[in-house]
């Protein structure tokens, strides 16, 4: 679990890092059905989809709440992980 708890923060900090909020739900919506997959024969998956869906959260608000600070650090060098990507 506890694996799973870090792997979905870094996941969504990445999300967060990129995207809008709107990405969050497909994200959840994947890693839910790959999680009731991957564990079904575990008796804990309800439990799973919990951790990985809070932690994912967690990991995107933590990155938003940070990314000013962020920027701000970096004054006048383009941070080019920071920008919103080009949807062509």
């Amino acid at each position: 679990m506890v694996v799973l708890a870090i792997c979905s923060g870094l996941i969504g900090a990445l999300a967060g890092m990129r995207f809008r909020v709107f990405i969050l739900f497909p994200i959840i919506f994947i890693g839910a059905v790959v999680l009731a997959t991957i564990t079904a024969s575990w008796s804990q998956t309800i439990l799973a989809i919990v951790v990985f869906t809070s932690s994912l959260q967690l990991g995107y608000v933590c990155t938003l709440l940070l990314r000013p600070t962020v920027v701000s650090l970096g004054g006048s060098v383009r941070l080019p992980f920071l920008g919103s990507p080009n949807l062509r």
